[in-house]
C-alpha cells in the first residue's frame, strides 16, 4: 500500500493542506518547528485512530479553530481506498470514515492503513523503560490481529480490577475468594498476550538477521521475563498459578499484580551486546530504525501489504555511511515518507518527491 494524497484543515499548524504524495522515498524538509512532523502524525492519526505525540486530540486543532480534519487517499493493489479522520471539540467527538463508511470501533481502524512510524522518541525504546518496549509489540501486533488488539484491552482492564479487589482485601472491605475467578482472566489473556509476543520477537529476529543485517549492524531481540521458566501454554500456566498460590500476601500488601505480561521486557543486543548499556547513542539509534523496519517487513508479510514507513528526523545523529546503510534498505519497501532539517542530510538518496516546509506551508519541489 502506498499513499496517493494527504489533504488537512486546521490540524496542528496548517489551515488547510492538500499533496500529492508518490511510491518510493518523499522527503519534507525545513527548519525546525514548521510543521515536518505534523504531517507525520496526520498519517499517524489516521491509521491507528490516535497520536504518537499526545493523548488529547484538541491539541491537534490549529489554534483558534474547534475542529480538525485529515483525508487520506491509498492505493493498494491498484485500487484506491479513502480514509478520513473529524474531530470536533465542541462534542468531544471524533468521527473516523474508511471509503465514506464512517466506522464505529477502533479496532476496525487498526491495520487497515499499515504504518510503520520511526520518530526520535522511539530510542526510548532502547534505553527507557520496560514499557516502551512493551508498546513497540504491543502497537505492532495490534495491526496485524485484531484478536490481539481486543485482548490486550481485555488484559488491562482485568489487571485493573484484580489490582482494585487486591486493594479492597487489604483494607478488608472483600473476600479473598473473589478473586478466583479474576486470576483465572488474568491468566488466560495474559498467556494468549504472551505467546503472541513470543512469536513475534523470534519472526522479527528472522527479519533482522535475513533482511537488515550486515558485518557491522547485527541486532537481535530476546523475550525477557523473570516469571516463567518457559514460553509453553503448559508451563506459563502453571507458573501464574504457583505465583498466585505463592505471592498472593505479596500482591494483597502492594494491591498489584505482580505477573503477567505487563510486567514483561524485551532485551535489545546491537552485535551481540546489550544495547541498553554498551551502545553508543548513534548505534542505539541505528538498533531502533532497525526494529522499525523489522516491523514493518513482517508486516508485509503477515498482512501481505506493505506498510507506509513514517520516518520523523531519520537523519538526526546519524552520519553519511550509517545513513547509507540504512538508506539502502529502503528498497524492502513500497513508500517511505522522510522528515528531515536539511535536503542534503540526504545525500545519495534518490526521492521520489520533496517538498519544502515553512511555517504551515509545503511547497512541492
Amino acid at each position: 500500500m502506498y499513499l496517493k494524497s494527504v489533504e488537512l484543515a486546521n490540524f496542528r499548524n496548517y489551515d488547510t493542506l492538500k499533496i500529492k504524495l508518490s511510491p518510493g522515498i518523499n522527503v519534507f524538509y525545513g527548519e525546525n518547528g514548521t510543521g515536518k512532523t505534523n504531517v507525520i502524525e496526520s498519517i499517524y492519526c489516521t491509521a491507528l485512530g490516535r497520536s504518537f505525540r499526545s493523548f488529547e486530540d484538541t491539541v491537534m486543532i490549529k489554534h483558534g479553530k474547534t475542529a480538525f480534519s485529515i483525508a487520506l487517499n491509498a492505493v493498494e493493489n491498484d485500487i484506491e481506498r479513502d480514509f478520513s479522520v473529524e474531530y470536533d471539540s465542541a462534542i468531544r467527538k471524533k468521527k473516523v470514515m474508511i471509503n465514506g463508511n464512517r466506522v464505529a470501533r477502533l479496532s476496525q481502524v487498526v491495520g487497515k492503513l499499515p504504518v510503520v512510524l520511526f520518530s526520535p522518541e522511539n530510542i526510548m525504546m532502547i534505553k527507557g523503560e520496560p514499557s516502551q518496549r512493551r508498546r513497540f509489540l504491543d502497537d505492532m501486533l495490534s495491526q496485524f490481529e485484531e484478536e490481539y488488539f481486543l485482548t490486550l484491552g481485555k488484559y488491562q482492564k482485568e489487571v485493573s480490577h484484580r489490582n482494585y479487589l487486591l486493594k479492597g482485601i487489604r483494607e478488608g472491605r472483600i473476600k479473598r475468594e473473589n478473586l478466583s475467578v479474576w486470576n483465572e482472566q488474568v491468566m488466560n489473556n495474559g498467556i494468549r498476550i504472551i505467546m503472541s509476543r513470543v512469536r513475534a520477537v523470534e519472526e522479527l529476529n528472522a527479519m533482522l538477521e535475513e533482511e537488515l543485517a550486515s558485518d557491522k549492524f547485527r541486532v537481535r531481540l530476546a523475550y525477557s521475563s523473570k516469571y516463567y521458566s518457559a514460553f509453553d501454554e503448559i508451563s506459563l500456566r502453571n507458573n501464574f498459578l504457583e505465583h498466585f498460590s505463592a505471592r498472593i500476601e505479596d500482591e494483597i500488601a502492594r494491591a498489584t499484580t505482580l505477573i503477567g505480561p505487563h510486567r514483561d521486557d524485551l532485551e535489545i543486543f546491537y552485535n551481540d551486546m546489550e544495547a541498553k548499556n554498551f551502545a553508543s547513542e548513534g548505534q542505539q539509534r541505528i538498533a531502533a530504525i532497525l526494529m522499525k523496519l523489522s516491523e514493518g517487513l513482517l508486516m508485509k508479510k503477515k498482512k501481505g501489504s506493505f506498510p507506509v514507513v513514517l520516518l520523523d528526523d531519520f537523519s538526526s545523529e546519524l552520519d553519511e555511511p550509517n545513513r547509507g546503510f540504512i538508506g539502502k534498505k529502503f528498497s524492502l519497501f513500497k513508500q517511505i515518507i522522510i522528515t528531515t532539517t536539511y535536503r542534503e542530510n540526504l545525500k545519495g538518496f534518490s526521492p521520489a518527491r520533496e517538498f519544502e516546509v515553512s511555517a504551515g506551508r509545503v511547497e512541492p519541489k
